[in-house]
C-alpha cells in the first residue's frame, strides 16, 4: 500500500464519498480545539459517565474498519483494517488488501514527540520495504510532511506550509499544485479548502456544521459545477474522535483535491456518530448497533455510488 491510514485514512474509509488537534501558533487567529474530556453537568467527578472518554468503560481499546469495493475493471477490492489503540491513541494498524486476487498485508506503527504530536509513520509495506512519512512541526504547526514510497520514488512527495491568519498555504516540491486551507477563526474548524494547478482553481471544497461540531453539509465545486453532500449523525458520543484527535491537522493537509475532506471529518472527529445522509447518488444509511449504555459496537452501510461501483462498509469498536 502507498501510504497508512492516518495519511490516507480519506481513501480506506471513504470510498464511499470520494488527525492531532494541536493549537496554530499565538501570533494566528484561529486555533484548533483540543478535544477534551466532557464533564458531567450533574457531577463532574462522576466516574460512570458515559461521555467521558476518560472513562475505561468509554474509551476505545480497538477498531476495525472494513470496506468492500466491487467496481468496473477492477473487480472486488477489500481493505480490511484493525486499529490497535493504547492509552486513548492508535499506536499501530494492520491492514489486510486484497486486489485482482492477490492479498498483501502492512503493520504500521506511529510515533510522537514529548507532545503528543505524530512526527513518524511507518508501514513495512507488505513485507517488500519500509515506506515512511515523516511529519515536521515549527512549533505546534506542521511545517512539512515528507513521504518515501520504497517501492518507487516516483510516489515520493513532499509538502510544506506556511501560516497567515486563519488559512494554511501548502505547497509540494516539484509540482504545480498548491491548496488553501481556511477556518473559521470563532470555531477553529476547517470551512473550505482550494486547490489550484499552476495558479488556477481546479477545485473547491465547503464545508458546514451543526451547534454540536458535527459536519452537516459538504459542496464540491468543480469546473463550475457544484456536488453537494449531506451528514446525518445519531446523539450518541463519537469514540472516534478522541482516539483519532492527533490526526486531525495530518487528515486534512495530507490530502489532495482527490480526496474530500467532509467524510473524513464526519466519521472520525465529529461529536456525534455518523449514521446517513444524502449524495447525488441518492440517500444512505448506515445501521448501527449499540450496548445498554447507548455506546456504539458496530456500524454497517451498502451503498451504490453509480458507474457500477458500490461499497460495503463495516466497523467494529471495543472498549
Amino acid at each position: 500500500m502507498k501510504k497508512t491510514f492516518l495519511i490516507t485514512s480519506v481513501l480506506l474509509a471513504f470510498l464511499c464519498f470520494s488527525c492531532d488537534d494541536e493549537p496554530l501558533d499565538a501570533d494566528i487567529a484561529i486555533d484548533i480545539p483540543t478535544q477534551g474530556t466532557p464533564t458531567d453537568p450533574t457531577d463532574p467527578t462522576d466516574p460512570t459517565d458515559p461521555t467521558d472518554p476518560t472513562d475505561p468503560t468509554t474509551t476505545l481499546t480497538a477498531y476495525t474498519y472494513d470496506v468492500t469495493t466491487n467496481a468496473p475493471l477492477f473487480g472486488e477490492i477489500i481493505i480490511d483494517t484493525d486499529f490497535n489503540i493504547q492509552n486513548g491513541i492508535v499506536v499501530s494498524q494492520n491492514t489486510e488488501l486484497t486486489i485482482f486476487g492477490f492479498t498483501e498485508n502492512s503493520l504500521s506503527t506511529y510515533t510522537r514527540n514529548t507532545s503528543g504530536n505524530i512526527t513518524l509513520i511507518q508501514d513495512n509495506a507488505g513485507g517488500g520495504g519500509q515506506n515512511t512519512t515523516t511529519i515536521t512541526y515549527d512549533g505546534t504547526n506542521i511545517s512539512q510532511i515528507d513521504y518515501d514510497f520504497s517501492a518507487d520514488d516516483v510516489d515520493d512527495y513532499t509538502h510544506n506550509f506556511t501560516y497567515s491568519g486563519n488559512t494554511i498555504s501548502k505547497t509540494t516540491v516539484g509540482s504545480t499544485d498548491t491548496a488553501t486551507f481556511t477556518f473559521d477563526p470563532s470555531t477553529s474548524r476547517l470551512v473550505s479548502i482550494e486547490y489550484f494547478d499552476n495558479g488556477t482553481s481546479i477545485q473547491t471544497e465547503t464545508l458546514s456544521y451543526s451547534s454540536t461540531g458535527n459536519c452537516t453539509q459538504s459542496v464540491v465545486t468543480t469546473g463550475g459545477t457544484p456536488r453537494t453532500s449531506t451528514f446525518n449523525f445519531d446523539t450518541n458520543t463519537n469514540p472516534l474522535k478522541t482516539v483519532f484527535q492527533d490526526a486531525y491537522m495530518l487528515s486534512i493537509l495530507n490530502g489532495d483535491h482527490e480526496d474530500e475532506i467532509a467524510s473524513t471529518i464526519a466519521n472520525f472527529h465529529g461529536a456525534n456518530n455518523w449514521i446517513g445522509g444524502e449524495s447525488t447518488d441518492g440517500t444512505f444509511d448506515f445501521s448501527a448497533m449499540y450496548d445498554t449504555s447507548n455506546k456504539i459496537v458496530s456500524k454497517s452501510g451498502n451503498y451504490d455510488l453509480g458507474d457500477g461501483v458500490t461499497v460495503l462498509q463495516s466497523e467494529t469498536f471495543q472498549y
